[in-house]
């Protein structure tokens, strides 16, 4: 950590700015070597380090003074890079801090001293700018595993998210297009499944091109305005219109209506249900000559209004957007594809994850899903059991391992231990059924097998 030190009091104490860093400027050392080196005269030679003070950089230079004078007349510059290299962080730092005091100059100093030339409030800048490029250039160097198709490359081949998880740059573009393609703009997060932070928008302009980027703004614009709760659409026009006290006026057409029923506002009269708006469209219809264009609209309002009702009747509403959702299957932990909430299907309260269902509070699966296959078709079964028993042994159990985190059932690839289950996308053995989070630790001489016949 290093951090500043001004001088000024505030409250009785004194101002201090602290920030953690990863990499550190380099201390440079330059020699010159004089005809009677080594036997005689030591090495002439500077320290270098821009960022300390004058102080502290004169300290390295006596540091360096001491060796010679302890080992005259022997080769000590391997020695004095060895020094600077395991010694002088503790020379300069206290409990892994520096403090970088206020710009001080030595009335004597030290020649061979080059420190700190600029203020101090531009050196930690400076220092960040230093340790970010530092990292950067040593991530596109590393090795690094992806998280989702489980392949090895090097950091240049990879992305590095703003949460610091990093995946190949062939599985973020596809999981970034082959959403926006669906419009399902939610899951464009981190696919981490114990972080799922959102994809800021320069993350995913690197990812999706001009024309990929283009749509996902387009999307992501149409559904900022249908979260808005007091947004509507006018209906003879459609533009956007703001609702108040359930009426608006269509700042186009200037139209203005009733925001339930969409007709003609109407002040102190109750607004008509969606059962009676259709029994009134339907009977007009039967008695009344309405031109073709006319009959259109109002059987498309027609449809609209049966859809709705019958997704209300066999759905649950979103806890935060109040989307309607129906489940066709799979387990109850239910994601919005609206908002992003997720919410339980049985009990419809907002959760965060699957510890709702571990906690015993809901079952993750129907009951009626979690019977025993083999206990189903033994009570089905009426022939001679020696002669089926090959037709009754469930195979799916043999071949299948169930996931840790979620409990669905997935198969091995191969004979590829290390599984990525396709429910909550969590990785997890098949030999000792525990999550892996580094392949790399969990399977090996210390751990278990990666590859094993089933």
């Amino acid at each position: 950590m290093v951090g500043t030190d001004d001088s000024e009091n505030h409250n009785g104490g004194e101002l201090y700015h602290a920030c953690r860093l990863q990499h550190l400027p380099p201390v440079v050392l330059t020699c010159l070597l004089p005809r009677s080196y080594p036997s005689i005269c030591a090495p002439y030679f500077t320290i270098s380090a821009k960022w300390l003070d004058e102080p502290k950089v004169s300290y390295l230079c006596a540091a360096l003074d001491e060796v010679w004078t302890e080992l005259p007349g022997q080769e000590v510059i391997y020695r004095w890079v060895d020094w600077l290299n395991s010694s002088s962080w503790s020379s300069i730092a206290l409990n892994d801090e520096i403090v970088l005091d206020p710009d001080k100059t030595l009335k004597i100093g030290d020649e061979r001293a080059i420190a700190r030339r600029i203020l101090v409030e531009s050196t930690i800048p400076l220092m960040q700018s230093y340790s970010e490029k530092r990292s950067h250039k040593i991530f596109l160097e590393s090795l690094l595993v992806c998280g989702i198709c489980l392949s090895e490359d090097v950091g240049r081949n990879f992305i590095k998210l703003p949460c610091h998880h990093s995946f190949c740059l062939k599985c973020m573009e596809f999981h970034c297009k082959i959403h926006v393609k669906e419009g399902n703009l939610t899951q464009l997060a981190c696919p981490d499944t114990n972080c799922r932070n959102p994809l800021p928008p320069s993350v995913l302009k690197s990812l999706l091109r001009d024309d990929g980027y283009a749509q996902w703004e387009s999307f992501a614009l149409q559904k900022l305005l249908d979260a808005m709760p007091d947004l509507v659409y006018c209906p003879r026009c459609s533009a956007a219109c703001l609702e108040v006290d359930n009426d608006a006026q269509c700042p186009g057409c200037f139209f203005t209506f009733c925001t339930l029923c969409k007709r003609r506002r109407h002040v102190g009269d109750t607004c008509i249900t969606p059962e009676e708006k259709i029994r009134i469209l339907k009977e007009r219809q039967k008695l009344y000559s309405i031109p073709e264009e006319q009959l259109l609209k109002e059987q498309r309002e027609i449809d609209e209004l049966i859809n709705i009702q019958e997704a209300l009747r066999d759905s649950k509403q979103c806890p935060r957007c109040k989307m309607a959702i129906s489940k066709i299957e799979g387990c109850n932990k239910m994601t919005c594809g609206n908002c992003g909430r997720f919410f339980c299907y049985r009990c419809n309260k907002a959760i965060g994850g699957y510890d709702h269902f571990w906690n015993g509070n809901c079952d993750m699966f129907e009951r009626e899903q979690d019977e025993n296959p083999q206990q189903q078709d033994d009570e089905n079964f009426d022939g001679d059991p020696d002669e089926d028993a090959e037709l009754l042994e469930p195979e799916w159990v043999l071949l299948t391992y169930p996931c840790p985190n979620c409990g669905r059932r997935n198969e091995k690839l191969g004979t590829n231990n290390h599984i990525l289950c396709i429910g909550c996308r969590g990785h997890y053995c098949a030999l000792c059924r525990k999550r892996v989070l580094r392949g790399e630790q969990h399977f090996g001489p210390r751990g278990c097998q990666q590859h094993t016949e089933d």
